[in-house]
């Protein structure tokens, strides 16, 4: 009887041990397809999740746009006036003028990664120059957020 129960026991281990060896095969193999459906860095990874969260265009603080306007008021004699200053030439500004509602839009895009300091300078009237200091940042895809 001895050897009836040694036998039985040998037989139930290796049926536990099959067991474990096909469980871990499959948890193994399940493991490895999911790590392979991304495919890249992880910096590349953080930039796709960045890029979901850009945006046309904003008027707003800290949001991350392929464009960032300003829209402000004012009329001199020549209808409008205006210019800007920066320490880093890594964006483009353009101004649109409404003659009929006297309104300023200034259109600022990034052109190279970095961080600006950037004060534009319109008329509110013949007499008024009004500066308005701010801090651009820019990203490597040119997306541009104002930061202060």
């Amino acid at each position: 009887m001895t050897g009836t129960k040694r036998f039985t026991k040998s037989i139930i281990a290796a049926i536990i041990a099959i067991v474990i060896a096909a469980s871990s095969i499959s948890m193994i193999s399940a493991t490895s397809a999911s790590a392979a459906s991304y495919s890249g860095s992880a910096q590349a990874n953080a930039s796709l999740k960045s890029a979901a969260a850009v945006v046309e265009k904003t008027t707003a603080l800290n949001t991350l746009a392929k464009a960032y306007y300003f829209k402000a008021l004012g009329k001199s004699k020549q209808g409008y006036n205006w210019t800007y200053k920066t320490n880093n030439d890594i964006v483009k500004v353009k101004c649109k003028y409404d003659f009929t509602a006297h309104k300023y839009t200034f259109k600022l895009v990034g052109t190279a990664k970095g961080t600006a300091k950037l004060t534009l300078k319109y008329r509110k009237d013949d007499k008024t120059v009004v500066k308005v200091p701010m801090t651009i940042k820019v990203d490597a895809q040119k997306n541009i957020m104002r930061v202060a």
